[in-house]
């Protein structure tokens, strides 16, 4: 085969094989599957997960809690808050603290289990996906002056009404 064709038939095998590559990790994937419950009150509770992000300030870990009442409709309202004993964020005003809680509403779309909510008070928006296992993932991006984008895996606590 002359130099030219496999010069031109490199390019795309090597492209399939980064894309191949780039979307498997050394960490199992999640099951993104869309089974959301025939209920989808059941979905209402208090979740739990690990708070992982960067801010203005650094890097930020910490916990963080969703607790939320979920209606027939998928519409979702409740409250996320964050807490780290390490790292810091901020307030609405613009303070450095090291937890904050918030108003949240938002909805569940059961076609595909895509949740997008939304915090009073603040630019950003979560989007992410209610997983097979009945937790959620869900991801911030808040530009601005004090952008933040975090994710997290919350894993549900308890059965619980608000």
């Amino acid at each position: 085969m002359n130099e030219p064709i496999l010069r031109n038939l490199s390019k795309p095998i090597c492209l399939l094989i980064c894309i191949a590559t780039s979307a498997c990790s050394t960490k199992a994937m999640r099951d993104t599957r869309c089974v959301p419950p025939t209920d989808l009150t059941t979905l209402s509770g208090t979740y739990q997960a690990k708070n992982i992000g960067i801010n203005s300030l650094g890097k930020h870990e910490g916990t963080s809690k969703l607790s939320i009442v979920v209606d027939a409709d998928g519409i979702i309202s409740g409250k996320r808050s964050w807490e780290s004993s390490a790292h810091f964020g901020h307030e609405e005003d613009g303070s450095v603290a090291n937890g904050d809680t918030e108003k949240v509403i938002g909805i569940l779309d059961p076609l595909d289990c895509e949740i997008g909510l939304a915090e009073y008070g603040e630019s950003g928006t979560y989007r992410g996906r209610l997983l097979p296992d009945g937790s959620i993932d869900l991801v911030l991006v808040e530009s601005g002056a004090l952008p933040v984008v975090i994710r997290n895996h919350y894993v549900k606590q308890e059965a619980w009404s608000m």
